[in-house]
């Protein structure tokens, strides 16, 4: 919001700005100043009022006459000699027929008069010593200085008008960006942003009705499928006992690989959608790190003998949902155990009010440009998807799932051996406590 008060007092004080330039350019530059002109008109009438009082009187008179308009004036009068005036001065009464012959203005705006048959020019310039004239200049200075406050105190209130509505706004943002679908942008008048509540809420609406009617889809597909492949599993493990043929054999223990393959994706994207779903309830309970993590190494599958480093520090404790963050963790280990080629590394530590679970390999690592999809639904780096060395495509998904459920975030970086490295950092907002 600052940086919205920001532009906006300096978009209004630079259009004031311009505005004053503008203004300059054609009142002053492309017309003639009428105040000027007027002050000049006033300075010819005044010449031509004493002239027609001094003119009997002599040039004391007139003297005396002009110290007294200068004293009633808050001015000063000056006697100056013809050959030492200003240049400018004389350089105008030496025109063949000036404007107003006998009263001139100088660039400081001070009078300059002469009478016929006189080698004196009686200057009146602005005493600016006089109360009078301290005080204008006061007004004047105090004038910018209202003006600046106004800005000041409309940019302030524009901005908290402006936030008022827009916090609103963006807090639905943020509830809907974490996945509370049913969040809805107020459209009251007085916490509407144009036209941008009613736009978000139908935005809001579609993205949900897409979401909800993807998960059922996932999920009725997912369960009709179970009775399908029930059965063919059913019926190979049938001929694969009555047949005597070891080539048969093999073939139709190889179907019935596939069919459990394919009843554990079953088994993933029924969970997928069930975790995925906004009303599913977040169970969350205290975990002491160490106990748990290292019963899940030691649960770990490892027909390959890879080797498990566990760095956990024995103090930290924090709240989550524990059959959810084990279903995590556990995908990331297998995933970690399968793309290894001799080591995995555990970390687990406290950083702030976040606790952050790494898991790191030695293996061949996930291209820069690849670390933000693997998350993805069935995205693989490899294209060819050797079963071998695949797994459902819905593990990491599952994770990136289950932890953005705890508000908290699952990001690839490369690991210290250019293997892959995954970082879970999951909120622990009462580890100061602890």
């Amino acid at each position: 919001m600052w940086r919205i008060y920001i532009e906006s007092f300096i978009g209004l004080f630079f259009l004031f700005i311009v505005s004053l330039f503008a203004f300059d350019y054609v009142v002053y530059q492309l017309n003639p100043d009428y105040d000027n002109v007027l002050e000049d008109m006033q300075a010819a009438a005044v010449h031509r009022v004493l002239s027609t009082l001094s003119e009997p009187q002599g040039s004391e008179f007139t003297a005396q006459l002009l110290a007294n308009y200068a004293e009633s004036t808050a001015s000063t009068l000056n006697m100056v000699p013809v050959d030492v005036a200003p240049k400018e001065v004389r350089d105008y009464f030496a025109q063949h027929s000036p404007p107003h012959p006998y009263s001139f203005h100088d660039n400081d705006r001070a009078l300059w008069l002469i009478f016929p048959d006189s080698n004196t020019f009686y200057q009146i310039a602005p005493d600016e010593t006089a109360m009078v004239r301290q005080k204008i200049d006061f007004s004047d200075s105090l004038f910018f200085v209202f003006i600046a406050a106004g800005f000041l105190i409309y940019s302030s209130w524009l901005i908290w008008f402006i936030g008022r509505r827009t916090r609103a706004l963006q807090h639905v943002t943020a509830e809907f960006a974490k996945g509370n679908l049913n969040v809805r942008a107020p459209t009251n008048s007085g916490s509407k942003v144009g036209k941008m509540n009613e736009s978000f809420n139908e935005m809001a609406d579609k993205i949900s009705q897409l979401i909800t009617s993807n998960r059922s889809l996932t999920q009725a597909v997912a369960h009709d499928l179970r009775t399908p492949i029930f059965r063919i599993q059913w019926q190979a493990e049938i001929i694969h006992e009555e047949t005597h043929s070891p080539a048969l054999k093999k073939k139709i223990a190889s179907i019935i690989e596939d069919t459990e393959e394919m009843e554990q994706l079953v088994d993933s994207l029924l969970y997928f959608a069930k975790v995925g779903r906004q009303d599913a309830p977040l169970n969350k309970e205290e975990i002491a790190a160490r106990p748990f993590i290292t019963h899940l190494i030691a649960r770990l599958p490892n027909a390959q003998n890879r080797q498990i480093d566990a760095m956990i520090d024995p103090d930290i404790v924090f709240m989550a949902d524990k059959t959810l963050l084990k279903r995590a963790i556990e995908n990331v280990l297998v995933n970690a155990m399968r793309y290894s080629v001799s080591r995995v590394t555990v970390h687990c530590s406290q950083h702030a009010q976040t606790i952050k679970i790494i898991v790191e390999d030695d293996g061949p690592g996930i291209p820069e440009p690849f670390r933000e999809r693997v998350f993805e639904p069935f995205f693989s780096v490899d294209p060819s998807r050797n079963k071998a060395n695949m797994g459902h495509g819905l593990g990491l998904s599952i994770v990136k799932l289950i932890v953005e459920k705890h508000d908290g975030q699952a990001t690839f970086k490369e690991g210290s051996t250019g293997g892959a490295k995954l970082v879970l950092t999951i909120p622990n907002p009462d580890s100061d406590n602890q």
